[in-house]
């Protein structure tokens, strides 16, 4: 069986999510909490194995306790509860530990399965916000340093380290206009307007890091 604390500030809410989970032989409610503060409190003294906690809660919102969490061991695998299919804040749950991530309005169709899941050490998201995380797997997939040639990463490295256009072409033996043209399909490819942010894109994205050679 399945123990788990409800964390939900809404009673009613909290109320409805209790008989939703008590109607189930694979779960036991052994605690719920109204605000983040006692969340923390309950995961302490009861070491639930999953927690269905609720976003946005006064005294300690959900964030918040995810970052508590970590300092807690044991601790409990944890379902987000949300009313918001926001890109940002599904992404920042995920980093901090939870495992699923449920919105409101789907609770009673899927807060079970994600809970199941969660138990598992597996990853769910509800169908309704499931596209952000595709959207958001697809763009960390994609480096754009990846859509440069050779030469133009080469080139973006020296600009990055300081050196001018005239020293870039002297080192690489080639014309001035040359080294321009290459900073230019670097930025155009990087979709970025001026050097001080080709430089800071390019830094961002690992480019010191990368081992081609000079």
């Amino acid at each position: 069986m399945i123990r788990i604390v409800i964390a939900e500030d809404y009673h009613i809410v909290r109320e409805g999510i209790f008989k939703l989970l008590d109607e189930s032989q694979d779960f036991s409610v052994i605690g719920q909490a109204g605000n983040g503060l006692e969340t923390i409190k309950l995961v302490q003294e009861l070491q639930p194995d999953v927690l269905v906690l609720d976003i946005s809660m006064p005294l300690m919102d959900g964030i918040e306790v995810l970052k508590k969490l970590a300092e807690i061991n044991p601790s409990p695998k944890v379902v987000i509860l949300s009313m918001y299919d926001d890109n940002a804040l599904v992404k920042q749950a995920f980093e901090l530990g939870a495992l699923g991530y449920v919105l409101k309005q789907s609770v009673s169709d899927e807060l079970t399965d994600a809970i199941h899941a969660a138990n598992r050490g597996s990853i769910y998201l509800s169908a309704g916000a499931s596209h952000i995380l595709t959207r958001t797997a697809s763009k960390q997939s994609q480096n754009p340093l990846n859509h440069l040639s050779p030469r133009e990463r080469q080139v973006v490295k020296k600009i990055v380290n300081g050196l001018t256009t005239k020293e870039i072409a002297k080192e690489l033996q080639v014309s001035v206009k040359t080294v321009e043209k290459q900073r230019r399909d670097a930025m155009r490819k990087l979709e970025v307007d001026n050097v001080a942010t080709l430089v800071r894109t390019s830094l961002k994205f690992g480019l010191l890091d990368n081992s081609d050679e000079e």
